[in-house]
């Protein structure tokens, strides 16, 4: 075994598999004959090009549909469902109330109204913001009430209740349909990340447009019930204070605009049926409420991630109407720093805020079409091993050898009954073993430790290579996934995390994902090399597939271009939105996928990754670690220094598992590995040591059999490695998934 990266093997795995059946109109071709469907694009994760059949490897089920069934997915249910998308809400499974989730574009929170006045809704949630739990005026979290500012409706849908569908969606977008039974007219809305207006499509329909606040004037005259109103553009001011631009792009057969009448203080009502466009958008002063005007023409419907390199991606945002002014539109701060000025140019004192993520500011493309290009020129290798590399010096004075001998002869164990999480932690421990014991500064011209580990890791995976757990994994035929039996076993949605409806998938298998790359580095011509690698492929399909040509699997189920990070919830409602929690599991995929595909030559694959891990590292560092010059989050907020779990409409210093502090901080440091230095920065950690941790029990107590100390003095020796290394010594419990050896190993380079 060698350091050398030598050609992997490809062994391909037989394709015999016991034959299956879909349940009628779930799935498209999927499972027969498809495995040998050649990518239309270059980004495919098989070597060939190719999008290989899950059943090549693993069963598939329909089971998903009696577990958690998906909603408002009957046009769509041929394409594999992102389930983890920011407007999953709109989809997802709902046993107890069956009633549609908000979802937040941003600035504007959207719902789809299934009761009362059926339609969508639309707020601007940062003008109605609270704080909870707050204390000496630090709060616990702060949200945004649930407001319907302003609906879109149809005078039709009072004596009929639409069918809601979702039609489509791209990268950045998601288009819904309401159809009332009684009409073929719809009224449709194609919402994306950052839109400045909100757009609803009337066919054949009578628009209704409701205001939560008595309306005071209409294009700057005082209103009385009962007057009508007709033209392209009308600006409404509420009693409230709220301002309202409402343009009108009436089809060509009603191009003299659409007449409206004010049926009550908050009602304006269409005298007629409409073919058209009408938008709306909140206007909070002049200078905004010029930009509005001046590019409302130009009509967002979705658009799609376009990655060039490790370097360059752009979003090619689809369109409608006039867009030779450019389509002006709202970025979060993230994208502020890598955006080119070669795309777009910033629309100044146009700025809304987006509920968790801080100010949004408003940018006009100057290309066409319109396009954002972004140029992320941060350099991250691509390494197992960290930047600083060990002095023997060091290595003697830690007797890293004689602990990692013991590491390696130690009891392995990783359980066939379990969580794919839980296990997958074990492997990526195991073969971080295996590549100090590849470290000559440690083991010197001594390979024996070095075959005795890998061997070990090899024979520990087996279960994993042959899918022989108690719960296997399987294609999920309905939703497009490959997920965990558990929970169709034993019913129980929250089983492994909730994996069997995509919880948590990018942290599960991040790990797994890291330990091929571990053994394709230190032993690509392993004779089960192949397996291992398919095996990894198909778990990388899942979580990030770079191809929407793939039949099987979504584009991208978690990771998210716009925001810069994934989501972890799957397939069940929340009422604040999708949320992330562990960021440091989340760049371990990006940054694993980064070294599997460096590691089993697969280019592109490489470059995919290192650009979601540059991407990634961003945003963590803006909307997830705060330091004293962040100011992102409300300040009552910013001295928590993490938000704990971020939704997408509340920032809650909290995790899932635990209220204890040093969980809620030590969850943003798992695993540790050569990536963390270049997301955590060092004066993220001092601060974060002086103004929290120092001052918690677990380390004021010197809580030595706490496993979590462990990990968080190996996150202090980034700034202070003497006083680490000797608690690191101490500890008498390491963290699951990180072993004394490799705590000593990270910690003695920095």
């Amino acid at each position: 075994m060698s350091i050398h990266q030598t050609s992997p093997s490809s062994k391909v795995l037989s394709t015999s598999r016991r034959p299956w059946l879909l349940l009628a109109g779930l799935c498209s071709q999927l499972l027969f004959g498809e495995h040998e469907l050649v990518s239309a694009q270059k980004d495919s994760w098989d070597p060939n090009g190719k999008f290989p059949s899950p059943t090549l490897l693993m069963d598939a089920t329909t089971e998903q549909t009696n577990f958690c069934k998906p909603r408002h997915l009957d046009l769509m249910r041929s394409k594999p469902v992102p389930t983890n998308a920011w407007w999953a809400n709109l989809v997802t499974c709902d046993s107890t109330t069956n009633a549609t989730g908000p979802i937040w574009p941003n600035p504007f929170a959207v719902n789809v109204e299934d009761s009362g006045a059926y339609g969508f809704s639309l707020s601007y949630p940062y003008r109605n913001r609270f704080f909870g739990g707050v204390t000496d005026g630090v709060a616990k979290y702060y949200a945004h009430p649930k407001r319907n500012e302003i609906i879109l409706t149809a005078y039709e849908f009072a004596t009929s209740i639409p069918d809601m569908q979702v039609t489509n969606w791209t990268d950045l977008g998601v288009t819904v349909q309401l159809q009332a039974p009684s009409s073929s007219g719809t009224l449709k809305s194609s919402m994306v990340s950052g839109m400045a207006y909100f757009t609803a499509t009337y066919q054949g329909l009578t628009p209704e447009i409701l205001f939560e606040a008595p309306i005071a004037t209409i294009n700057g005259a005082s209103v009385n019930v009962g007057t009508r109103y007709s033209g392209t553009k009308f600006n409404v001011l509420a009693v409230s204070g709220q301002q309202w631009w409402i343009h009108v792009y009436p089809s060509s057969s009603q191009s003299n605009g659409i007449q409206l009448n004010l049926a009550t203080s908050m009602i304006l009502q269409g005298l007629s049926s409409f073919n058209g466009v009408i938008r709306v958008s909140a206007i909070l002063d002049s200078t905004q409420s010029n930009a509005q005007d001046t590019y409302s023409s130009c009509i967002v419907t979705g658009g799609d991630v376009e990655i060039t390199n490790d370097s360059k991606y752009s979003f090619k945002w689809k369109t409608d109407g006039d867009c030779s002014k450019g389509l002006f539109h709202y970025a979060l701060d993230h994208h502020t720093k890598t955006l080119t000025a070669a795309s777009v140019t910033e629309v100044v004192n146009t700025s809304m805020y987006s509920a968790t993520r801080g100010l949004m500011k408003g940018f006009v493309t100057v290309v066409s079409p319109p396009a954002w290009s972004f140029y992320e020129s941060r350099n991250i290798p691509v390494t197992h091993y960290p930047r600083s590399r060990l002095t023997k010096a060091a290595a003697l004075q830690q007797d890293l050898f004689t602990k990692l001998r013991a590491d390696i002869q130690s009891i392995w164990t990783v359980a066939t009954d379990g969580s794919y999480y839980f296990t997958g932690k074990m492997v990526q421990q195991y073969a971080s073993l295996c590549l100090m014991a590849n470290d000559l500064v440690i083991v010197g011209t001594d390979v024996s430790l070095l075959r005795r580990c890998v061997t070990k890791l090899e024979s520990a995976i087996t279960p994993f290579l042959d899918n022989s757990w108690k719960y296997k994994l399987k294609y999920d035929a309905v939703m497009g996934g490959v997920v965990s039996t558990e929970g169709f076993v034993t019913g129980d949605m929250n089983a492994d995390f909730g994996n069997t409806i995509y919880n948590d998938h990018h942290y599960h298998y991040g790990y797994w994902v890291h330990m091929a790359s571990v053994i394709n580095y230190l032993h690509p011509t392993w004779t089960r090399i192949g397996e291992l690698n398919n095996m990894t492929r198909l778990l990388l399909r899942d979580v990030a597939n770079p191809s929407r040509e793939d039949p099987y699997f979504p584009k991208f189920r978690g990771f998210d271009w716009f925001r810069g990070h994934s989501y972890s919830h799957g397939m069940t409602s929340l009422g604040d939105g999708k949320d992330e929690e562990s960021t440091s599991e989340d760049i371990n995929l990006a940054y694993s996928m980064a070294l599997f595909g460096q590691t089993t030559k697969h280019t592109r694959m490489k470059d995919i990754g290192r650009l979601m891990t540059k991407v990634n590292a961003r945003s963590i560092q803006t909307y997830f670690l705060f330091d004293s010059t962040n100011t992102i989050h409300p300040a009552a907020y910013r001295s928590r220094m993490v938000p704990g779990i971020l939704f997408d409409n509340k920032a809650d210093y909290a995790t899932w598992f635990s209220a204890d502090e040093y969980m809620i901080h030590g969850i943003q440091m798992l695993p540790v590995t050569p990536v963390t230095e270049y997301v955590r920065t060092s004066t993220f950690v001092q601060e974060e040591w002086d103004n929290i941790l120092s001052k918690l029990d677990i380390v004021k107590n010197d809580e030595l059999s706490n496993s979590w100390l462990s990990l968080l003095y190996l996150s202090y020796a980034r700034v202070n490695k003497a006083q680490a290394l000797v608690k690191l010594n101490q500890c008498t419990a390491m963290m699951n998934g990180l072993s004394r050896s490799w705590a000593l190993y990270i910690a003695a380079q920095y």
